[in-house]
């Protein structure tokens, strides 16, 4: 793999689409480094720049398992861990909206008392 590919895999964590996103968490959650992850995974480091880039499977029950296995056949890596990872970054996903969700309304809150107050004076 070129270094521009193996950038636009890095790149890609934040988006929620690409395994990429998946493999970091994963790895964040296992103190795990590529070759760490790359040993769980079954595969050699170089793989983990492909897997990357590949797409997150449909989170629908009948596709996910096919997808899973598709992918771990053609990267040759556990599909069991591979389901396992992708599985755990869906509900760090959901814990992360939700305390984002809180955390807005918690600066909503804060936002308002201040317009009611602007002086910051108590009555």
């Amino acid at each position: 793999m070129t270094d521009r590919i193996a950038a636009l895999a890095r790149r890609v964590e934040d988006e929620e689409f690409f395994l990429a996103s998946v493999l970091a968490d994963y790895a964040r959650t296992e103190n795990l480094d590529d070759q760490g992850l790359a040993e769980k995974l079954s595969c050699p480091v170089k793989t983990l720049v492909s897997l990357r880039l590949c797409l997150r499977p449909s989170p629908d029950p009948d596709v996910f398992r096919r997808e899973v296995d598709r992918i771990a056949s053609r990267f040759e890596v556990d599909a069991g861990l591979l389901a396992e990872a992708i599985r755990r970054s869906d509900a760090l996903r959901i814990m992360r909206s939700k305390a984002d969700a809180e955390e807005g309304g918690l600066l909503m809150a804060a936002r308002d008392r201040r317009e009611e107050d602007p002086e910051g004076e108590r009555s």
